[in-house]
């Protein structure tokens, strides 16, 4: 019961688990069904649960007159939890959604300009939009100025021999071969599925998850502390 095991050693335990030989050169195209069903079963587990360990802090350095940014590579909005904005030493929450009353504010379509960040919101093409639009280049030494994502990262690849696995082995194992199995109108299907359905539920007993961040428009506004620098429209 591991994480981070390889492609290679998944597969040999699948094999043995679903009762198929263990000689690898007995069918390659077995080996790339196996692969399918465990990296299938992997993005399954991966969605339908919260796993702590595949929370992660990701920081945007804002720039001075940049409206958009993009997600980092191994984050999707649809795993953002949290959301926050670094002025002076303190960190804050960002609130979501920037609407036409905010725009009246500070109009970003007319480029203008102020710190601190307020809100944020998606944008197209795994973007986020922020308000408003900065008007100094964040800090790399001291993050001032910096948005933080906090949320769960996406999936390593699971494709190579060497590819490490992000979740649970005998979770993964288990759940494949009660899939494999099933396809094979094999007696033991349902054993192996209540096996595995016991060890998700004991893996989920042992990770915790708080503070999920929702995409609504519910919470009540809150500014960042701190000075507030003259908002200034470009020319």
């Amino acid at each position: 019961m591991a994480r981070n095991v390889t492609l290679g050693e998944l597969i040999d335990d699948l094999r043995a688990e679903a009762g198929h030989s263990l000689q690898a050169n007995l069918g390659t195209a077995m080996r790339e069904v196996l692969v399918k069903v465990l990296q299938r079963q992997q993005r399954r587990l991966w969605d339908d649960y919260d796993w702590a360990f595949l929370r992660v802090d990701r920081d945007l350095l804002t720039q001075n007159g940049q409206r958009y940014y993009d997600l980092p590579a191994d984050m999707k909005l649809e795993g953002i939890e949290r959301v926050e904005f670094k002025w002076g030493d303190q960190w804050q929450p960002l609130e979501y959604g920037i609407h036409g009353e905010h725009y009246s504010e500070f109009d970003s379509d007319k480029d203008i300009r102020s710190m601190p960040v307020y809100r944020w919101q998606p944008y197209e093409n795994n973007q986020i939009e922020i308000w408003p639009i900065p008007s100094q280049d964040a800090s790399a030494t001291t993050k001032t100025g910096a948005i933080r994502l906090t949320g769960k990262r996406n999936l390593r690849p699971l494709v190579a021999q060497a590819d490490q696995a992000d979740l649970d082995d005998t979770l993964l194992v288990l759940f494949s071969a009660a899939e494999i199995l099933s396809r094979e109108k094999a007696d033991d299907a349902k054993l192996k599925l209540s096996m595995a359905e016991r060890h998700y539920a004991r893996l989920k007993g042992r990770s915790s998850n708080s503070d999920t961040f929702s995409l609504s428009d519910d919470e009540p506004t809150r500014r960042v502390r701190g000075l507030k620098i003259i908002a200034v429209q470009q020319t």
